[in-house]
């Protein structure tokens, strides 16, 4: 590879002497050659236009070659260059006389720079370096003309596979709400709901990462780093994944060293980082193959490797692993989907840990060796606070002991998702004021002094975080101290940050998680024994 790359170099910035007659040619192209520039020499046009196709960085010509029609033919072949393409050319004129003819003649037509003869060893170097100078710069406008049709080819390419994985969850979504909107008694409705279920969640994967990729390509991600064990945070990972590894019969064999010391880290994070290299192998192991987990300490680090027995990546795909959108197999006829987010989420979250990830593989089916290096966390400092909470802790919430019928004051602009909760809510036995605005909430809060405030936070006029600041100006008498939770669209650390400062107790993103949703509710409001409810923001 590195030869190939090597000539392809020196061909294009070698200069191509086409003096037909006598030998000027050999004359010129052994002086260059001393002053260690590459120069060939060329016979008859003919050769001089198939050297040009092979790259060249100047031609240098005499003016008795361009006889006999050879100039037209020549002036031809310079216009078959690519768009980016203007190769210098010096000419030799034989006087002064003839330089004027010649500038008339083709100085509109070539990139030429024409020199009367003789002209002196220090002139020629000199006249052939400035025009290399010119061709490395047009060089560079061909790279980046290619890199931008590469970043274009990959933009159509992550659309159109962001198109196809979108639309092929609400396919199944779709179609099987009209199965059962049809309530025909062939239709297994439980069946149905769990294909919903699983399809919706497989979207709200996708989007996660799109914004996930976009916080770390604005440099908006921060961590809650504190020291943790790790071999909990694998296990973690792994426990999600058993019943896909059971599904397919994968033999997997997780092997721990005891004397893994804690690191510091963001749990989370770190699982995130694991699950999804797990995926993967998951994902590209057959069934009966076999998962290898091995954590191990090496010197000041944890190694955590992470192989398989699956199908393995080419040698050419291996550089581009990492890399945001890249995908081995990109083609319409792919076996497995995804966006190609995952590993270049994994590098970001291993590199921000001051940790690296590296990957082997001997060739496709020949299985993959992932490898995960952290920095195992010193004793001596093995005692320090978490820093990476930017929320507030919110003060002690004074509020009356709920007994029954716990009244919740909802705010959602979007008519479907403020019937859902409603819904969700009555179901569940708890009294519900539904709105559509921060300013519907301010006048209900007045009225009605509900037990608990939901609010969206993306809404027209005044977005929830004007109405909690509004919310917090009241006297506790008025409902200024409510307890309240943010639900919301908006589901970065930012944004839980954002949300806690400006007043509410907790963060939940959409699309929320039901039982979630009951259980904080309960824990805030179903305090039997105390009068006060202690809110911390976690």
């Amino acid at each position: 590879m590195e030869t190939t790359t090597k000539n392809s170099e020196d061909l294009e910035n070698r200069v191509l002497v086409f003096m037909p007659t006598g030998r000027d040619a050999a004359l010129v192209c052994a002086t260059l050659e001393k002053a260690d520039v590459s120069a060939q020499p060329c016979t008859d046009a003919k050769i001089l236009e198939k050297e040009i196709a092979a790259g060249a960085g100047v031609v240098l010509m005499a003016e008795e070659g361009l006889q006999n029609g050879t100039l037209e033919h020549l002036i031809e072949t310079f216009n078959r260059q690519p768009v980016w393409s203007d190769l210098p050319v010096v000419l030799f004129a034989g006087s002064a006389n003839n330089s004027e003819k010649l500038l008339t003649s083709i100085g509109t037509r070539l990139n030429a720079t024409i020199v009367e003869r003789p002209i002196r060893v220090t002139m020629l170097i000199s006249a052939v370096r400035a025009a290399l100078r010119a061709r490395q710069k047009q060089y560079q406008t061909r790279d980046l003309l290619n890199r931008l049709e590469e970043s274009d080819r990959q933009k159509d390419l992550f659309l159109a596979t962001l198109s196809h994985e979108l639309r092929t969850p609400l396919n199944s979504i779709l179609g099987w709400i009209q199965l059962l909107r049809g309530k025909a008694d062939t239709i297994d409705a439980n069946h149905g709901l769990e294909v919903i279920e699983r399809n919706a969640k497989a979207q709200s994967e996708i989007i996660s990462d799109i914004l996930f990729v976009s916080r770390i390509i604005t440099g908006k991600l921060t961590l809650n780093l504190k020291p943790i064990d790790l071999i909990p945070v694998v296990e973690e990972a792994v426990e999600v994944l058993l019943p896909s590894v059971q599904a397919k019969n994968i033999h997997l064999n997780v092997v721990f060293d005891p004397k893994i010391k804690q690191i510091k880290g963001d749990h989370e994070r770190l699982k995130q980082v694991f699950w999804n290299i797990l995926s993967n192998a998951v994902k590209f192991t057959p069934p009966d193959g076999q998962i290898n987990v091995r954590a191990f300490v090496s010197g000041t680090q944890i190694e955590i490797e992470i192989s398989d027995s699956g199908a393995g990546i080419e040698p050419e795909f291996l550089p581009l692993i990492f890399e945001r959108f890249s995908q081995a197999d990109s083609s319409y006829t792919r076996k497995v989907g995804g966006l190609g987010l995952g590993l270049a989420i994994v590098r970001h979250l291993v590199e921000i840990h001051g940790g690296e990830v590296s990957v082997a593989s001997e060739g496709l089916g020949r299985g993959a060796a992932f490898t995960v290096k952290l920095p195992a966390l010193a004793a001596q400092t093995a005692d320090f606070a978490a820093n990476g909470n930017s929320g507030k802790s919110a003060a002690p919430i004074e509020t009356s002991k709920p007994t029954e019928g716990i009244h919740i004051l909802l705010v959602e602009d979007n008519d479907d998702s403020r019937e859902m909760l409603s819904v969700l809510f009555a179901q569940a036995n708890l009294q519900i004021t539904a709105v559509a605005s921060a300013a519907e909430a301010l006048a209900e809060l007045e009225r009605i002094k509900p037990d608990i405030l939901i609010s969206d936070i993306g809404m027209p006029d005044e977005d929830g975080y004007a109405l909690i600041r509004k919310v917090r100006q009241f006297a506790p008498e008025k409902g200024g101290q409510i307890p309240a939770i943010a639900l919301t669209g908006y589901a970065s650390l930012q944004d839980r940050a954002a949300a806690l400062k400006a007043g509410y107790h907790e963060h939940l993103s959409k699309p929320v998680d039901i039982d979630e949703l009951l259980k904080l509710v309960k824990n805030i409001l179903d305090e039997k024994d105390s009068s006060k409810i202690m809110l911390n923001s976690q």
